[in-house]
This record gives structure tokens, C-alpha cells and sequence, in this order.
């Protein structure tokens, strides 16, 4: 008798001692809700991403360029909202002050009158880049980098940070071709060996925005 109560709480200090806690949820943006009552017009959305200097990065028709395109964008407005309110560094995060509701759901109209960028060529190989000095953020932003390591390697929930970072060629390359399976943008077929040790070389460089590589 006396061994098996010996037993049972011998289990219960185990069980006590196993209680783990689980890890914290990795942090997201806050969602933005928007009024539904607000107006906009178009011709001043049009202004306002001038002013805004929104096209630096999108583009003058918002066709992409360092930043996604997205003229006739499919996203909410609350969505749309968000992603201002919320942006990631280096790109700013505009609060109420810096744009208002208003104001942005006037670029948004303004988006839906444009036409969407055209549908790139599924399964094409990249065009082989030219020698010398190339723009190292096109080149970025042409393989598709920037989807998960930020607009100017800065880093994002997806993927860390690789503006700076001095990885050797070997060794990063070894890390993306094991890892293509689940993100074919690692590929060879995606992003060749020369082309590899371009990029490599340029984010080296600090992934400078008038960088050639």
C-alpha cells in the first residue's frame, strides 16, 4: 500500500514539474478597421500619391517598381487601410496624421480606375542578366526576393533580415537549394548560381538602392 501511494506521488510531482508553458504567438499587425462612412474622390487620390510619394516605389501608374504593384488592387479597404497603418521599415507607416482615412480611401478609388499589371509568364525561365553594373534593387525585386525578405532586405515576419549580412556563397547556397522543395523561389531554375553570387554581393554591400551587382 504504502509503495503504491509512494507511486502515485512521485507521478504527481512529474506532472507538476511538466507543465509547460507554451510559446508566445509570434506578434502580428493590429487589423484597421475603417468607418464605412467615409467619401473619396479619385482625381484627389490621383494627387495624393504624388504628393505622397507613394509613387516611389510603386510606380507612376502603381505598376510596381521597388514595391509591389498594385494598381486595380483586390484587397478590402480595411485591408488596404492596414497595410498603410501597419507598413514595415524602411517603407513608413503613415498614422491618421500623415494620411487621413479620407485621403486614403481616395487613393484607393483611385487604384480601382487603373489597370492591373500584366500576368507575368508562368514558368519561364529569368532572362540572363547583363555584365556589369546592375541595379541591385531591380534585380532583387526581378527574383522575387522582396516577397518575403522586404522590399530593401529588410526583413519581414517571413524571413529575416540580409541587408549587411556577409553569408559565403557556398553556404547560402547549400541553405536555398535544401529549402527549395518548400519555396521553389530558392531554386536554380529561379535564381541560377551567377546570378546568386550577384545578389549575395550586393546585399554584402548593405543592399544599397543605387547599387549595381
Amino acid at each position: 500500500m504504502k509503495s503504491i501511494l509512494f507511486s502515485i506521488l512521485v507521478l504527481l510531482v512529474l506532472a507538476a514539474c511538466d507543465r509547460r508553458v507554451p510559446a508566445p504567438a509570434y506578434p502580428t499587425a493590429p487589423s484597421v478597421s475603417s468607418s464605412g462612412n467615409i467619401a473619396g474622390d479619385p482625381a484627389q487620390g490621383a494627387r495624393l500619391w504624388r504628393e505622397k510619394q507613394c509613387i516611389a516605389c510603386h510606380g507612376a501608374n502603381a505598376l510596381g517598381g521597388m514595391g509591389m504593384p498594385i494598381a486595380n488592387t483586390a484587397l478590402p479597404f480595411g485591408v488596404f487601410l492596414s497595410k498603410i497603418r501597419n507598413a514595415i521599415p524602411p517603407k513608413p507607416a503613415m498614422d491618421a496624421n500623415d494620411l487621413s482615412e479620407a485621403q486614403a480611401y481616395s487613393i484607393y478609388l483611385w487604384l480601382q480606375t487603373l489597370s492591373p499589371a500584366p500576368a507575368k509568364a508562368a514558368a519561364s525561365a529569368p532572362a540572363p542578366l547583363p555584365t556589369g553594373q546592375v541595379l541591385g534593387i531591380q534585380v532583387w525585386t526581378q527574383f522575387g526576393c522582396n516577397q518575403c525578405h522586404g522590399a530593401f532586405a529588410q526583413g519581414s515576419g517571413q524571413a529575416p533580415a540580409l541587408a549587411g549580412e556577409a553569408y559565403p556563397f557556398e553556404r547560402q547556397r547549400a541553405v536555398m537549394r535544401q529549402s527549395a522543395d518548400q519555396n521553389p523561389m530558392h531554386s536554380e531554375k529561379n535564381i541560377p548560381d551567377d546570378v546568386l553570387q550577384r545578389v549575395l554581393d550586393w546585399l554584402r554591400r548593405g543592399a544599397d538602392l543605387a547599387s549595381g551587382c
